[in-house]
């Protein structure tokens, strides 16, 4: 039985990638590159190090991602949204009795926007990126979680929109739930694929 749900938050609860991808493409302009917004879409699904690496503007990769980070912090609070069906499962796991949790590479401003989104009341501990824990498939931040509020992986379910979500699950003994709507990670080997938020309740109820 899944008693706890660890969600990753860009792409799997938020509907981030546009807004990061027009982050990109406004950074991309500035320094004369041109680029669809498919093809620089497409790098950041595979991770935001990836898509970085595919343009040379003049920066070492951690300036790049900081510029990336503070464009994407102006627009976030106004442009980003929840993904579909999203506080309806957070809402219904916790009247289920199971504990929500959201684990990002974000920053503290996620904070801000799960409040105004209403998510708050169902969650019971989101771990941002000022935990500074190595980013997954590393398990010891899932690892940290486990401890600090007595998970047992064996009974918990790691949600998210890559594969690397999965394999940081799988490290830490977890079962996996890969969300992946359009088809990016056919080969994931997730215990769980849905194409809607709304499925992963058949899953845990």
């Amino acid at each position: 039985m899944i008693d706890t749900l660890i969600y990753d938050f860009d792409g799997t609860l938020s509907d981030t990638y546009p807004v990061v991808t027009r982050a990109l493409l406004r950074i991309l302009k500035e320094h004369e590159i041109e680029e669809s917004y498919e093809q620089a879409y497409a790098y950041l699904k595979i991770s935001y190090r990836y898509a970085m690496e595919q343009y040379d503007i003049g920066l070492d990769i951690p300036s790049f991602r900081k510029l990336l980070e503070d464009y994407h912090i102006k627009a976030a609070m106004t442009e980003q949204k929840p993904l579909p069906g999203t506080k309806e499962l957070l809402a219904t796991a916790a009247k289920a009795g199971k504990r929500n949790f959201i684990y990002t590479h974000s920053g503290k401003f996620v904070h801000d926007i799960i409040d105004k989104w209403g998510f708050t009341p169902y969650v019971t501990f989101t771990l941002d990126s000022s935990y500074q824990f190595p980013r997954k498939p590393d398990p010891a931040a899932l690892r940290y979680l486990t401890e600090r509020f007595a998970i047992d992986p064996a009974t918990a379910l790691m949600v998210g929109d890559r594969d690397i979500d999965i394999e940081a699950g799988h490290n830490a003994g977890m079962a996996g739930c890969l969300f992946d709507p359009d088809g990016y990670y056919p080969a994931c080997k997730a215990e769980y694929h849905v194409n809607q938020l709304s499925e992963i309740k058949k899953i845990i109820l």
